[in-house]
């Protein structure tokens, strides 16, 4: 709860973050000590900074620019003996009316759950682990996550979910058993590309070499046009890698990675 919390206040990209944002630069607007100058500076670097990261073009340049580029696991012999494939999860949104509920996947655990299936039907039909604590009050995410990868062709047998994560570290304390227990030596990592490097740091720490396999970026497949508009999904995916690159920092800061 805490951690999402933050991420909404103080992560660029979040609706919360813009709305204190602008509310600071009007405030800065009507300081007579400079004729409100610092308050226009304040709301055009706003403007400029949600522009450039909202912007499908210059965010995919951004992600590609300042995260490694692990290429995805294309062949058997990529996967390095892989048996397993873990699926880590990035949140659902929950929407309620009248007494019910309904849970869909975000925009980056949806690209996260397609990888996974792909990856399975890539390999030789491999455990697949999908993990996620984040709960509804009705499904946990990793049973969320369990019910889409079915209706994408894998089998219910064939998937175990881990249910105690909540974040990153706790993949890297709580994952390492389920594939030890099963007899699983190597798995294949999937997240997204903003979150690989210090979701490999987390299980390298924790004494494990995954083999990682992100997927599409999802803001290359536009037109002309599109790919220059601002867009909320281009805005996510930077919003992500601000959060994932304040987090590394926090991650190092105790001593996880």
């Amino acid at each position: 709860m805490i951690p999402t919390l933050l991420k909404e206040l103080f992560v660029p990209g979040s609706i919360p973050f813009f709305v204190i944002a602008v509310v600071c630069g009007t405030l800065l607007l009507y300081r007579r000590r400079d004729g409100g100058r610092a308050g226009r500076a304040w709301l055009t670097i706003v403007a400029l900074v949600y522009w450039v990261m909202s912007t499908p073009f210059t965010a995919a340049a951004l992600i590609r620019l300042l995260t490694p580029d692990y290429p995805p696991v294309q062949t058997r012999e990529r996967a390095r003996g892989a048996t397993g494939v873990v699926v880590l999860g990035a949140g659902m949104e929950v929407y309620y009316s009248r007494g019910d509920q309904f849970e869909v996947s975000t925009p980056e655990d949806a690209l996260r759950m397609m990888e996974g299936a792909r990856v399975y039907r890539l390999l030789d039909h491999p455990l697949v682990i999908v993990s996620g604590g984040f709960g509804s009050g009705r499904h946990t995410e990793a049973a969320r996550m369990a019910t889409e990868l079915e209706a994408m062709g894998v089998p219910a047998d064939r998937i175990i979910e881990e249910s105690k994560s909540a974040n990153t570290h706790d993949h890297g304390r709580f994952i390492p058993s389920v594939p030890a227990d099963r007899q699983v030596p190597q798995f294949v990592l999937v997240t997204s590309r903003q979150h690989i490097d210090r979701a490999l740091r987390v299980f390298q720490k924790a004494g494990l070499r995954p083999v990682p396999s992100t997927p599409d970026l999802d803001l290359d497949h536009r037109s002309a046009l599109k790919n220059v508009l601002p867009s909320r999904t281009a805005l996510n995916a930077s919003e992500e890698l601000v959060y994932d690159k304040l987090g590394m920092v926090y991650y190092w800061f105790r001593g996880w990675i």
